[in-house]
């Protein structure tokens, strides 16, 4: 499955390269490319909403789909998900093209159907065709969210048939990528990017992407059974410590040697306190 989203850092300064304000927010946008396979997954690459540039979010999106074409997939099945934000006629025209066969997409409500209908208008699990993609059969399912205090709902566009739980259950698996943004935000300090040039913010970017990805293979492989491993899985934030304690010892190590010595520090101030009183 491949996923693709995008997230937002907030920030404050003015002069940071890479910020602009979109939906509201100000700080850098990333478009974020999410692979899945199996139990298997891993970040695969992100573009930065640059303001320097032109391109829009549905076209650095496709620049990073793009890499992983159906050819190169052999015979595993390609399922990319999307929200509505990187829905366009001419981006599902472009995808069908390049061969990808199961795409399932949110869509706004007002989407113009074939037969003059808006798509808030279809039914659950029924095939439509939208006018501005004619031949290309698509199946609608919605979910209901709470949104801003009230309950949204948000339409889900699917190539391949299906009821319309099925429909709905198969472009929740997209979720995946939203609980990745969290963990990296606030595990791995993807939002503590504080550095104040194009190399650095790229270079912490990197660092964060690669923490992350040895993480989710540490977790994947605590979660295997084969041969003498354990039937026991690890969270992402202990996954992320047996990397540590494996590639980087000397840091725990260091760790554990200052926290002795502000232990070995406060007993001694206690100490002087306790024979201070007694003098």
């Amino acid at each position: 499955m491949i996923r693709v989203d995008l997230t937002s850092i907030e920030k404050t300064g003015k002069s940071l390269p890479y910020t602009r304000t979109y939906n509201g927010v100000f700080g850098i946008h990333l478009v974020v490319l999410h692979v899945s396979i199996g139990k298997l997954s891993f970040p695969m690459g992100h573009a930065i909403y640059d303001p320097a540039h032109d391109e829009t979010p549905i076209q650095l999106a496709l620049k990073l789909i793009r890499r992983f074409h159906p050819y190169f997939w052999g015979d595993l099945p390609q399922f990319l998900v999307m929200d509505s934000g990187f829905y366009s006629a001419d981006a599902m025209d472009l995808l069908r093209w390049w061969g990808f066969k199961h795409v399932s997409i949110g869509g706004r409500s007002n989407l113009l159907l074939s037969d003059g209908r808006r798509l808030k208008e279809a039914r659950r699990g029924e095939r439509i065709e939208l006018s501005g993609l004619p031949g290309l059969p698509l199946y609608v399912s919605w979910v209901e969210l709470p949104h801003d205090g009230k309950i949204k709902r948000f339409y889900v566009l699917d190539t391949q048939p299906g009821e319309a739980r099925t429909l709905t259950r198969r472009h929740k698996r997209r979720w995946l990528i939203e609980s990745f943004f969290k963990s990296a935000k606030h595990d791995f300090g993807l939002k503590e990017t504080r550095l104040r040039t194009e190399t650095g913010i790229e270079n912490w970017l990197f660092l964060v992407w690669l923490s992350i990805g040895l993480a989710l293979y540490t977790q994947f492989k605590a979660g295997m059974t084969q041969g003498q491993r354990p039937a026991w899985r690890l969270t992402l934030g202990e996954a992320a410590e047996e990397v540590r304690l494996t590639l980087m010892p000397h840091v725990i190590r260091h760790l554990l040697l200052a926290a002795l010595s502000r232990l070995d520090a406060a007993e001694l101030t206690l100490l002087s306190e306790k024979t201070r009183q007694a003098a």
